[in-house]
């Protein structure tokens, strides 16, 4: 088992396995004939493991069913590439993100001055990506992924996913009417599905907890919450309980601020008549 993403994944959820049963490294080694040192290497994606080790790991950790199942899959695909690994060089902090989004079951995204990433189109992807002097070719590789990381909210087992948007993000005209027009049109239809939800932070608010910055929370089927934040050229992804919760905080303060969904799609459609009057 490389240390790859896949690899990542599944030793993370093994660890949180053992962690849940409350079985130390050790006992788990002495079950299973392994040393301690072992099962740190296996927990840390850094010792090869067949699919017939996975499936006696989880029965001592009483895993079974559906879990059991999931893992064992994960295992059997270990060594096949993740789509986002295939001919293209990627920043090691957005294949990070990449897998993070493909395991997460949800996603809470509080953003202050963009639309959610996930539920960008392409025209408002390429005005932000090239106002930051991305060349062309540049941004179309980026947009192309942008657009298929998007697959998760459509698969067959969509992850949640909920949108808390700064009005300013509405305001500001990023590729012009058109463009604009186009995007919060896309965000009202995402909206109507059962596994997105919008909600808009009015200005009339003023200060509110999500003006600390704009950030990403991933919640997993057994792996701790994570929190990733964005810069310019890096991200940074916090996953300590007590800094978690900082942020898991910031949500639940921001969303009983919010408007609720139906009042939200109503200041959308407020800005879709602006833009569509200007763009004509």
């Amino acid at each position: 088992m490389s240390n790859t993403s896949r690899a990542r994944a599944l030793a993370k959820e093994l660890r949180a396995a053992r962690q849940d049963v409350g079985l130390s490294m050790k006992l788990v080694g002495q079950q299973l004939g392994w040393s301690e040192a072992k099962v740190s290497r296996v927990e840390n994606a850094k010792q090869g493991i067949k699919e017939a080790d996975v499936s006696a790991m989880l029965a001592v950790l009483r895993v079974t069913g559906v879990d059991r199942e999931r893992l064992l899959k994960m295992a059997r695909e270990i060594d096949q590439p993740a789509w986002w690994e295939l001919g293209r060089s990627l920043p090691e902090q957005l294949t990070a993100l990449i897998d993070a989004e493909q395991r997460a079951v949800r996603i809470t995204d509080v953003t202050l001055n963009l639309v959610p990433g996930l539920l960008q189109t392409r025209a408002y992807t390429r005005a932000v990506m090239e106002s930051s002097g991305m060349s062309a070719d540049e941004a179309d590789a980026l947009i192309s992924v942008r657009q298929v990381r998007q697959g998760i909210l459509s698969s067959s087992d969509p992850t949640t996913l909920r949108c808390l948007i700064d009005e300013s993000a509405l305001i500001r005209p990023i590729g012009g009417p058109r463009v604009m027009a186009e995007q919060l049109r896309r965000i009202v239809a995402a909206g109507r599905e059962p596994n997105i939800s919008v909600q808009v932070l009015p200005l009339e608010l003023g200060a509110h907890a999500g003006l600390a910055g704009t950030f990403v929370l991933l919640e997993f089927v057994k792996s701790r919450d994570v929190i990733y934040l964005e810069a310019r050229s890096s991200g940074a992804f916090i996953d300590e309980p007590d800094d978690v919760a900082l942020f898991t905080d910031a949500v639940a303060r921001v969303e009983q601020l919010a408007f609720s969904p139906t009042g939200s799609a109503e200041i959308l459609a407020k800005y879709i008549h602006k833009y569509e009057s200007e763009a004509t």
